[in-house]
């Protein structure tokens, strides 16, 4: 099984800080999992519009799909799709509704780059043991923010928020043209820890969702007259255990 490896002690910062930071240069990828990555960024092309965004504006456009992954076997399986919800406590702008958004491709679900980023991510998690066992279902977004000279293009969802899951991860996928989208990260009070930016593809962050809040800035475009985007994978890590 080909597989995706670091030294960096990702477990370790999560533990004691609740977050960590992975520069692309940091994650060791196996030329087949670097092709089905260029497999994958083929799907943003193709992701329809989030038709969720406050005045109705079109600057973001996504599909999502869910996994449930068994830590003990390494099986992941495709789970039937669902409309999404998040409470309005910890997403103010679009919590509170139940959202439509279009599935993940079918090439998306088998594609083995994301199925081995799945399985990387959870294993930097720091559990215990009744955490380290038992179902958990992964929600896979692929989400792009575009901007031009109209309008800002703002991350999702807008402003400080949590997503609602135990861990969540995010991989940067493509960024084009963009200034901002500067990714900030706040303590359970709301307090700024640190932030920083997103540069080159597969720079990353993961943290416990459950303690910390986050924010990513707008991107606007250096070069007025072309678009700017900002493009991410990310996933959210729901522990499942049997009833």
């Amino acid at each position: 099984m080909d597989l995706i490896t670091t030294d960096h002690d990702i477990s370790g910062e999560i533990a004691a800080a609740g977050y960590s930071l992975v520069r692309a240069g940091e994650l060791r990828i196996p030329d087949e999992l670097q092709q089905a990555w260029l497999s994958l960024l083929i799907d943003y092309a193709d992701l329809p519009a989030d038709e969720y965004l406050p005045g109705g504006a079109t600057y973001r456009y996504r599909r999502y799909g869910r996994f449930r992954f068994s830590p003990e076997t390494g099986e992941l399986e495709r789970l039937p799709h669902e409309d999404y919800f998040q409470s309005a406590d910890i997403n103010r702008v679009t919590g509170g509704i139940i959202r439509k958004f279009a599935p993940l491709l079918d090439g998306a679900f088998a594609n083995p780059f994301l199925n081995a980023l799945i399985r990387f991510d959870f294993a930097q998690f720091p559990l215990d043991a009744e955490h380290a066992a038992g179902d958990w279902e992964v929600h896979a977004h692929l989400i792009r923010i575009t901007a031009d000279a109209r309008q800002l293009g703002h991350p999702t969802p807008e402003g400080i928020h949590r997503d609602g899951a135990a861990f969540v991860t995010v991989h940067l996928a493509e960024l084009m043209n963009a200034n901002g989208g500067d990714v900030s990260i706040y303590d359970d009070d709301r307090k700024l820890l640190t932030s920083f930016r997103l540069e080159q593809v597969m720079d990353s962050y993961l943290f416990n969702d459950a303690m910390l809040w986050h924010a990513a800035a707008p991107i606007q475009s250096i070069d007025p007259a072309h678009a700017a985007l900002r493009s991410i994978l990310t996933f959210d890590y729901h522990h499942r255990p049997a009833r």
